[in-house]
């Protein structure tokens, strides 16, 4: 033996029953709270709304989540992570930003439309933000910035690139941000059913012309090549009748 002790390596625990009981019964809560809120809203759900749905008693609800407020922050939390995660990949999995502009709108609007009450909770949320006097700093907002600031990212990184011409990235960002999620409201509410795929080509084509560089020159760049050619027309034009009228052919 050389004196030197060998590392040990705690082994992780595994968890116990009483562990993935806990697990169980707090995401059976917290789906069952997107249901509820989703269906009645914050001001009229509630929690025995919330254990029924769940198949608990009200009182097991209040050993998880001390509040109506406290379940509806991490059940919106637990749906915002979800949609991130399926954000975060989408843009990551793009070569470029005429690739990740259909997939981001296609990841948020697809998740929307398979978990339709907690797109009606991210509304309702979006609207508390918008009306609210002083809006208070939220993980929900955070993670909303979070997701718009990815978005710029790569937007940026197409404009260093000369993938696109040169816009305000976090502007171009909001944009794209507020489009899709007018998009998968249409998709959730549609009851014929949308071909999200081709929807969401059609809107990304719409951004795309914006940002692509073809459209760098504006409406107010193009109208003076527009005047310079019907003023070179018009000379044209006018230099003709002239000749015209010396050979006699014109009219007085």
């Amino acid at each position: 033996m050389n004196g030197h002790q060998q590392p040990h390596h705690r082994q992780p625990q595994r968890p116990t029953k009483a562990d993935v009981i806990t697990e169980y019964r707090r995401n059976a809560l917290l789906h069952a709270a997107i249901q509820v809120f989703g269906e009645h809203g914050f001001d009229c759900a509630t929690m025995e709304q919330i254990a029924q749905r769940a198949d608990v008693a009200k009182g097991t609800t209040y050993l998880y989540y001390r509040s109506k407020q406290s379940i509806y922050d991490a059940a919106l939390s637990h749906g915002l992570a979800g949609l991130d995660e399926r954000t975060r990949d989408a843009i990551d999995r793009a070569p470029n930003l005429r690739q990740a502009i259909p997939a981001f709108v296609t990841a948020r609007a697809r998740y929307f439309v398979e978990h339709r009450d907690f797109f009606r909770m991210y509304v309702a949320a979006v609207a508390r933000q918008i009306t609210s006097a002083r809006p208070r700093p939220s993980e929900f907002q955070a993670l909303v910035d979070r997701q718009i600031g990815r978005l710029e990212q790569a937007i940026s990184k197409a404009v260093a690139r000369r993938e696109i011409r040169h816009v305000d990235a976090a502007a171009a960002a909001q944009a794209i941000f507020d489009l899709t999620r007018g998009f998968a409201a249409r998709a959730v509410m549609s009851d014929a059913g949308l071909d999200l795929q081709r929807e969401a080509e059609f809107v990304s084509a719409l951004v795309w012309k914006g940002l692509a560089r073809d459209s760098a020159r504006g409406p107010s760049e193009a109208r003076p090549a527009s005047a310079k050619a019907t003023a070179v027309r018009r000379s044209s034009s006018e230099g003709g009748s002239r000749r015209a009228r010396a050979s006699g052919g014109g009219a007085p």
